[in-house]
């Protein structure tokens, strides 16, 4: 069953760094392109940065609003326009049980890893590591098609493509995300348990000396110990100035001792033309 149909309503906000005024014009046409496709929507008053000051409202009136979105009358998903650093200000403020009755999954990317990550913890329901500006990107019309085929039909998942690095198939529910992000959660209640999980990993900025610091805090974490494969997506700044070592070697130096399975994909991450990754859903990928 479609997680979206036409004439149903969606969210926006922006629970990690507001957005800035100049975004003003890819809000109009994330929305005008949603209009297209039948979708009805609702927007947060947490939307665009205060004046001095890189957030959209404090972290209890982001979790506030938040919390309205997923209880607001035929509202069936909330899409997070935002990123940046601030996303873990408002865990502590959220219900998680009201956001498990509630049911209504959220989409966002980046540091919203962190609450893709902490409502499948804690709430029990899947989340999708998506990047809603994309709609308003250089690949609008493709992403548009994409969200369709994604949200709106019975579409299979997953809808990129993998090359395999080591192994041949892996199979588990999905966490993770931006690596920085992710790794946000590490000591808290929101982290999830990696056993027999597939871990996803991206990220946008940062080096191989930057990399192999998360990964080993990873290790230590017990995370791939645990897990039962890794997932790769873009490491956007790595991948264009081709540093060395890649992201490839670091991940499969890291991992060699448990022999796990390793995925890459360039279909998902920052990119304008990113696909969507169920977060807490099970795939199977062979």
């Amino acid at each position: 069953m479609p997680l979206l149909t036409s004439g149903d309503t969606v969210g926006l906000i922006s629970c990690s760094d507001g957005l800035r005024a100049e975004d003003h014009t890819s809000l109009i046409e994330i929305e005008r392109r949603l209009t297209r496709l039948g979708l009805k929507t609702v927007t947060a008053k947490t939307i665009f940065r205060d004046v001095h000051s890189p957030f959209s409202g404090s972290p209890q009136e982001r979790a506030s609003e938040l919390t309205r979105l997923f209880h607001y009358p035929d509202i069936r998903a909330v899409f997070d326009v935002s990123g940046g650093d601030s996303a873990n200000q408002i865990l502590p403020f959220l219900d998680f049980d009201a956001i498990r009755n509630a049911g209504v999954p959220f989409v966002g990317i980046s540091d919203l890893s962190v609450l893709n990550n902490a409502i499948f913890t804690r709430a029990g329901i899947p989340s999708y590591h998506y990047r809603i500006k994309n709609l308003a990107g250089s690949f609008a019309e493709q992403q548009t098609e994409l969200f369709a085929r994604m949200f709106m039909k019975d579409a299979p998942v997953p809808t990129f493509k993998i090359r395999w690095l080591r192994g041949k198939q892996m199979n588990g529910i999905v966490i993770g995300g931006n690596i920085r992000c992710f790794l946000k959660l590490a000591g808290t209640s929101c982290f999830p348990d990696p056993s027999n999980k597939i871990i996803f990993l991206e990220a946008l900025g940062g080096g191989p000396a930057r990399m192999a610091s998360l990964l080993a805090q990873l290790d230590q974490l017990s995370v791939f110990a645990k897990c039962s494969g890794v997932l790769l997506g873009t490491f956007s700044a790595m991948q264009a100035k081709k540093m060395e070592p890649s992201i490839e070697q670091l991940v499969l130096e890291i991992t060699e001792r448990y022999q796990l399975p390793v995925a890459k994909t360039e279909q998902l991450g920052h990119g304008e033309d990113a696909h969507c990754l169920p977060i807490g859903l099970s795939l199977s990928f062979n």
